[in-house]
């Protein structure tokens, strides 16, 4: 009796413990298909709500707290369930090339003076650019002897005109090409050469001058600022012990040869009938005025520059901006000017420009499905990858 109590009790055991087992696995699968579930439709949804929305379309309902989704009728969003709100769609404008990540857009008055927006305009007009340099007041024995070789090479030359003897000819000849070459390397220039031909005795003041006589002085000009030196420019020469008006003065010549240790050339600069008795040596600033022609230029307020692309704000009137890259082709002081992108008279923005170019930003984040590229039934254009999936 026993015993049948004992298996009895064993086989409802048994069978409890397989009722908990099949229980335990149908939670099991539940749960899996519960999770499978939730992942598809969350992968249905973050891929669909990066569908483009068409570009004909009259309205864009967007999320504020996901700019990303946007849909072109009214609805909730698939992320935060927050109702969506109208974003507006900006004029088109028959606008140049503008800076990736930016879209044309349109303030407020009362948002454009809170902002600080000011503007000015695109300016064609002459422009000089200042080469400073520092100076010193000459002391330059080796030119002066070497040019005291020249006068007297040519002398010898003429002395030996006369001669039957061809070699004395051609050594006095030689003589002269040398010692012209020595003065070249110096950094004298053709016309200063041929100029020293016609005298008999040179000046010192290469070496020792005073009041009122012609003063040397040498600038060290760096090689960024070689192509905008010449001969024949106007230069101020200012002493500062002097406490005066800048000596005027005008460049004779620039050294063909750059200093290997300095990365400069020396410019010869004449300065006539100097009245300060000036010592050799003396430290000098010098400042040279370069003509550069008739350009078109901006402030450098107005241009926002990455190293690789530059644009400034164009004001379009009635609010509306956009973003326009350009072509530098140098900076003068506090003005660029342009090589390309602009025209004359046009409005730019030369305040204000970092927060206009977050407006611009954050407009064509709200906007780059206005202009996504259309893709076939069944796909959606992918902004990140830049190409058309499969829905």
């Amino acid at each position: 009796m026993d015993n049948n109590n004992s298996n009895g009790n064993s086989s409802s055991s048994s069978n409890s413990n397989g009722n908990s087992y099949c229980y335990g696995l149908v939670v099991i699968i539940f749960l899996f298909i519960l999770s499978s579930f939730s992942y598809v439709s969350l992968a249905f949804s973050q891929t669909h709500m990066h569908q483009p929305v068409m570009e004909n379309a009259k309205e864009i309902w967007t999320c504020s707290m996901h700019p990303q989704v946007k849909r072109d009728k009214p609805g909730t969003c698939p992320i935060c369930y927050m109702k969506l709100v109208k974003a507006e769609i900006p004029k088109n404008i028959n606008s140049q090339i503008q800076p990736m990540g930016h879209a044309a857009f349109q303030l407020s008055q009362e948002r454009i003076q809170m902002i600080g927006v000011k503007t000015g305009v695109v300016q064609r007009k002459e422009l000089f650019k200042s080469v400073r340099a520092s100076g010193r007041v000459a002391f330059d024995p080796d030119l002066y002897s070497a040019q005291s070789e020249y006068i007297e090479a040519i002398k010898q030359a003429q002395r030996t005109g006369n001669s039957n003897i061809p070699d004395i000819k051609q050594s006095a000849q030689r003589m002269i090409e040398s010692a012209k070459l020595r003065l070249k390397i110096l950094g004298m220039s053709d016309a200063q050469i041929l100029k020293l031909k016609s005298t008999e005795y040179l000046n010192q003041n290469l070496l020792l001058h005073q009041a009122g006589e012609d003063v040397w002085v040498y600038a060290e000009i760096y090689e960024m600022d070689l192509p905008y030196v010449t001969s024949g420019l106007d230069v101020e020469v200012s002493v500062g012990f002097l406490h005066t008006k800048p000596l005027q003065g005008k460049v004779v010549s620039v050294d063909r040869v750059l200093n290997a240790a300095t990365r400069t050339a020396k410019a010869r600069i004449l300065v006539p009938k100097a009245k300060a008795e000036l010592r050799p040596e003396t430290y000098v600033d010098v400042k040279i005025l370069s003509p550069l022609g008739m350009q078109i230029t901006i402030p450098m307020d107005a241009v926002l520059d990455t190293g690789t692309q530059a644009w400034v704000f164009i004001d379009k009137g009635q609010g509306m901006f956009e973003a326009r890259l350009i072509q530098i082709k140098f900076r003068v002081e506090d003005e660029v000017v342009i090589q390309d992108g602009l025209n004359i008279d046009e409005k730019i923005v030369t305040s204000g420009n970092f927060l206009i170019d977050s407006e611009s930003r954050l407009k064509a984040v709200l906007m780059e499905d206005v202009a996504t590229p259309s893709c076939q039934k069944g796909q959606h254009w992918d902004a990140g990858m830049k190409m058309c999936h499969p829905d």
